[in-house]
């Protein structure tokens, strides 16, 4: 798989809940849409830990003894959240469409690729997101770090399943205040 595929893959799979993949400023997410894509996503990045952490944490660890059930607590939030993820999946398609272009010997398959994504509508791109989103959310965790995040989860799981999309969308702001290429727009002043 070429990077530029794997990049748009992930992207398509809302992988950007961890590692925030670069965007022109002009390309940059909502906070809102940023908090429902970790909120649709959440789900599929447990299942993803659960398989990439199966071998490198004991049974009895939470992220696979309660991953499942954790996961869960954002299936009902997950419908209202879904325009926003979209919005947040399409910037990045559009922003990788428009690197592709500008690219010298721009791949053809990529390419078609994001064409296709681009002309689904609303809920037709759902399947596929989730779908193919657990195997590439896997694909880019380490299992070096999941001790790393069996340390953090616990101390996140009795925060109401609303509050996840927020706090991320808040840590990533204001730890990107002030850079100009950001992937989250700044906030409006009030």
């Amino acid at each position: 798989m070429t990077f530029r595929f794997r990049t748009i893959a992930v992207a398509a799979a809302l992988a950007s809940l961890g590692q925030p993949l670069a965007a022109q400023s002009s390309a940059c997410v909502q906070p809102e849409d940023l908090a429902d894509t970790v909120t649709y996503a959440m789900p599929l990045f447990l299942q993803g830990l659960q398989s990439k952490c199966a071998t490198a944490l004991p049974a009895d660890s939470f992220i696979l003894s309660q991953g499942e059930s954790f996961a869960q607590s954002f299936e009902p939030l997950r419908d209202e959240a879904w325009p926003g993820a979209r919005r947040t999946l399409m910037r990045f398609i559009e922003s990788e469409a428009a690197a592709a272009e500008d690219s010298e010997g721009a791949d053809a398959a990529t390419a078609g690729f994001v064409q296709m994504l681009s002309s689904l509508d609303g809920d037709e791109m759902r399947p596929f997101v989730d779908g193919i989103g657990v195997q590439l959310i896997a694909d880019e965790i380490k299992p070096a770090t999941c001790g790393d995040i069996e340390k953090v989860l616990p101390l996140l799981a009795p925060l109401p399943p609303q509050n996840y999309g927020g706090l991320v969308s808040a840590i990533f702001g204001l730890v990107s205040e002030g850079e100009s290429d950001s992937f989250v727009c700044a906030a409006a002043s009030e």
